[in-house]
């Protein structure tokens, strides 16, 4: 059946790729090396579905030999199959992260995203500073990926220089760093994140609003109160000022409220 599957990683219908790669799962987590070896090589498929499913199964599989299938893969010269790679080690959190944190410099801004995505998944607090080194990055894609990944993370020293973004020219990263410092919890941004809560980007009030409330600073309410009838977002934006109004009215007596990921 492997033999079948393998063959079937070369058909020229990515949905038949697709399905052989999440069928070889089996057969990768038994270590079997003309599987792992296959998966390995589907890393740089055409298709980003059947590049995602072959890494996932190579990542579950676990083991010595699926892992050093995936680090070799990273230190190719194929972006397509270094990104692919990088997601993948999502799936082995206990791998050595030395290889990722060489991808954060990576040519290709994908790489260099997919690895700061991954890092994050680690919650380890000497991975911050490489991560820190990204804010500044050319891709805003890489930006924001950086910010979630800090906030994830939650280095205190990473405050300031998330702060700094919230000024960033791109709404993807500016709603990111909001997002990241409500959930840091940390009161030195709520200045910040009050002046967030004017932003051009709905999406970016609502962030601010929602780290606010987890923040529970009564100095945001007057400036919350003011968010009560913004249409924005279908109202989400308003929702969020109210939600976040409530919390830190509630703080004020039960210590920081513990409102949701949403």
């Amino acid at each position: 059946m492997a033999d079948e599957l393998i063959r079937a990683l070369k058909s020229d219908k990515p949905a038949i790729r697709w399905s052989a790669a999440t069928r070889l799962s089996d057969a990768a987590r038994s270590q079997r090396a003309a599987a792992l070896t296959a998966l390995a090589d589907a890393l740089e498929d055409d298709h980003p579905f059947v590049r995602w499913r072959a890494g996932m199964a190579l990542g579950r599989a676990g083991g010595d030999q699926s892992t050093a299938l995936l680090h070799a893969a990273l230190e190719s010269d194929s972006p397509r199959r270094q990104a692919a790679a990088a997601d993948a080690l999502t799936y082995t959190p206990q791998s050595d992260p030395a290889p990722l944190l060489r991808a954060t410099s990576n040519q290709d801004p994908l790489v260099r995203q997919s690895a700061a995505e991954v890092l994050a998944r680690r919650q380890q607090r000497r991975l911050a500073s490489p991560l820190t080194a990204l804010l500044t990055d050319d891709s805003p894609w890489v930006r924001r990926a950086a910010t979630g990944a800090l906030g994830h993370i939650g280095d205190s020293k990473a405050v300031d220089p998330l702060i700094e973004r919230l000024a960033d020219e791109s709404p993807l990263v500016r709603r990111s760093a909001a997002y990241a410092l409500g959930a840091m919890r940390t009161r030195q941004a709520s200045p910040s994140l009050i002046a967030a809560l004017s932003d051009p980007d709905p999406a970016v009030r609502r962030n601010a609003a929602w780290g606010l409330g987890r923040i529970g600073d009564r100095t945001a309410l007057p400036t919350l109160q003011s968010l009560r009838d913004d249409p924005a977002l279908d109202g989400e934006v308003a929702d969020e000022a109210e939600r976040a109004i409530s919390a830190v009215q509630r703080s004020g007596r039960w210590g920081l409220p513990g409102l949701a990921r949403r």
